[in-house]
């Protein structure tokens, strides 16, 4: 009976030490909507945040891939919608030379850099790489959010040099000197081309902490008996 009585009672400690150890590891995790959805470190919040960004500048680059091929397609036609929305950039409804690069800058620039890099790429590293090696997330998660927080800066400031006075950066989506390098190129080499040459930088370092997030992931964290040979091929 003795014995019952200790068994009991040692139980009875075990028990409400597990409910104390519970209770105190969801205190300490409790999230609220901006850590758990605007600055997430979970890598697949990371992921939908590139995607849905990704997306909205597929819109807009192809939104004026529309615009210059539009001109493109009916050169003798006048447009008065494109003046109302452009102004002077598209006085008479038709896209004007200046603005006309700047729409062929602007789509390069976002469809290559800020969807097929940071959108396609940041999305879908984010989401595979710790599911596919069997890590519970990334190397270093706050650097994982600061990758897309540069991004997003960086689709900012981009976004901004569209409105500046002088129109966005008009020196292809290559941007070589000398219309990149000389404000007086053109106008589009002026206030916007500094925009984007700022953007780009951002767009770079988010591009640094993203890319050694990924390698220091797949190299360090990925699950025992995974060698380099047996792990995916995208990997």
């Amino acid at each position: 009976m003795s014995n019952e009585a200790n068994m009991h009672g040692h139980a009875e400690v075990i028990t409400h030490h597990e409910v104390h150890h519970d209770e105190h590891h969801v205190h300490h995790h409790k999230e609220t909507f901006i850590t758990k959805y605007i600055f997430s470190q979970d890598h697949k919040t990371i992921g939908k945040q590139f995607l849905i960004t990704g997306i909205v500048w597929a819109i807009i680059g192809g939104l004026f891939s529309v615009l210059f091929r539009l001109q493109l397609g009916f050169p003798e036609q006048t447009f008065p919608i494109l003046e109302t929305f452009f102004g002077r950039w598209a006085s008479g409804g038709v896209i004007q030379p200046e603005f006309y690069y700047a729409l062929v800058t602007i789509h390069g620039t976002v469809l290559v850099f800020f969807v097929l890099t940071a959108g396609l790429s940041g999305t879908f590293a984010n989401l595979l790489i710790p599911l596919q090696i069997g890590a519970r997330d990334m190397a270093s998660p706050f650097l994982n959010m600061l990758s897309y927080w540069f991004f997003f800066i960086a689709s900012v400031i981009m976004f901004s040099s569209l409105f500046v006075h002088t129109g966005p950066a008009a020196g292809g989506w290559t941007v070589y000197p000398p219309l990149s390098a000389l404000h007086q190129a053109s106008k589009g080499s002026q206030i916007g081309m500094d925009l984007w040459l700022v953007s780009m930088a951002m767009f770079i370092v988010s591009s640094l902490l993203g890319g050694l997030n990924y390698i220091a992931t797949i190299l360090n964290m990925r699950t025992k008996g995974m060698s380099m040979t047996r792990m995916p091929l995208t990997m």
